[in-house]
């Protein structure tokens, strides 16, 4: 028997992994927020105007591929 850790063990959360887990999590945050608006805006803009439901989903669907492609990429390998 040796008094060496084991080597499966978890290790601590450093500053960085912690920053990076709070940075990810305020992305999420801002995402749902600005994704979230946006239905509100275009049910209140369609519900006003009485609009088709084609046009309602095709004018959401737009804004959120526009938001998507404008945001910065999830994976930095693929830059952006």
């Amino acid at each position: 028997m040796t008094d060496d850790p084991p080597t499966h063990s978890v290790p601590p959360l450093t500053q960085a992994t912690l920053r990076r887990k709070v940075m990810i999590a305020g992305r999420l945050v801002a995402d749902l927020l600005v994704v979230g608006l946006w239905v509100v805006l275009v049910t209140l803009l369609a519900l006003g105007a009485t609009w088709s439901r084609w046009q309602f989903y095709s004018l959401l669907l737009l804004g959120v591929i526009c938001y998507v492609r404008v945001t910065a990429p999830w994976d930095r390998r693929r830059g952006g």
